[in-house]
């Protein structure tokens, strides 16, 4: 499923955000506020009637009484406790969403053209797989990545496992909207041989057609306004083993299109690349000034670069998410640099 497509379909009819409401156990829906731009409604019965807030025009949201920020889904998600899928799916099953190739008539014309891009075809030959196909694995921690900071909780949550037949961590990749749609294969020892591939497809797929942690970080994202993309997959799981659930990955130091159109599409007000030690500045600078926004949405890009080699250690090849999380509030104080 195209996230931003679905957004986009529901803009287009604005009955649905009433309707997505009240179905999920808000009350006292009201989109008379903001000049007849805003949707205002209760958490239940008895409370605030206007302590929610969903902007028609973008879906944005926010609960006043907890602080929560977000969209319509991460507003859906809190209320009903599911994850980011399965809230995606019943969103869809309430406007009875069916996706199809559509004109779509976006909101601000050029601006969410280029970024939400929703009829990309790149996303719709993506294939995916069912969450049985892990059946087949021992699905398990691995030591070594809680050795590389990766704690069991958060290898728990990514479904990390060992493939007996090729002695390989298991890392699944997920579409933008949470479904399995490849494998890749970390080899199960720290020195490996000249001829050896540290990572190999178990199965194989994509990377420019998703992102790593996009669907696990999705809610949080949208409530702090901030990402971390690095490279690795090892990166966004070693910044939620800090409790930093805020981390992507490309997998690799390449941006594609795709991705950096779905990323600016999270509308984050700060990005920060942090790419592995040892790389030139202009790779981070070409990144960040494909993710920089400067239309109807204004943020803010910073690369990391440790010039002087303080945190990140020269020949390292280290991510900066390898660091503790004092050293790594550190680094990005010190050697964060605006695009």
């Amino acid at each position: 499923m195209n996230v931003h497509a679905l957004k986009e379909h529901i803009i287009n009819n604005e009955e649905f955000i009433p309707l997505i409401l009240e179905s999920v156990g808000f009350v006292d829906v009201d989109g008379s506020f903001g000049q007849g731009n805003d949707y205002r409604c209760a958490w239940e019965d008895g409370s605030n009637p206007t302590s929610v807030q969903v902007r028609k025009d973008t879906l944005s949201s926010n609960y006043f009484a907890k602080g929560l920020k977000g969209d319509l889904i991460t507003l859906v998600r809190e209320k009903k406790g599911l994850s980011f899928p399965d809230t995606l799916k019943l969103i869809k099953k309430i406007i009875k969403y069916e996706e199809c190739e559509i004109e779509v008539k976006l909101p601000f014309g050029g601006f969410f053209n280029e970024v939400l891009n929703v009829s990309d075809n790149n996303y719709a030959d993506l294939e995916t797989y069912s969450e049985t196909i892990l059946d087949e694995y021992l699905l398990a921690p691995s030591k070594m990545f809680l050795e590389d900071g990766i704690s069991y909780d958060v290898q728990s949550k990514y479904k990390i496992f060992y493939d007996v037949m090729s002695d390989r961590i298991g890392v699944p990749w997920r579409s933008l909207s949470g479904d399995i749609v490849g494998i890749m294969g970390r080899l199960n020892k720290h020195e490996l041989e000249e001829w050896e591939s540290k990572w190999l497809p178990l199965i194989a797929f994509p990377k420019s057609k998703t992102i790593f942690g996009f669907s696990e970080n999705y809610s949080q994202i949208q409530n702090e306004g901030l990402l971390f993309l690095g490279e690795s997959e090892k990166s966004p799981m070693q910044l939620s083993s800090k409790n930093i659930d805020l981390g992507l990955a490309l997998g690799g130091n390449t941006l594609s299109q795709f991705q950096a159109n779905n990323i600016k599409s999270l509308f984050a007000k700060k990005i920060i690349i942090m790419l592995d030690e040892g790389l030139e500045e202009s790779k981070s600078i070409e990144i960040a000034e494909q993710l920089k926004m400067d239309t109807f949405f204004r943020n803010e890009v910073f690369y990391i670069y440790d010039k002087n080699n303080k945190y990140l250690p020269s020949g390292s090849k280290m991510s900066p998410s390898d660091l503790t999380k004092r050293d790594f509030k550190k680094l990005v104080m010190e050697c964060s640099r605006k695009v």
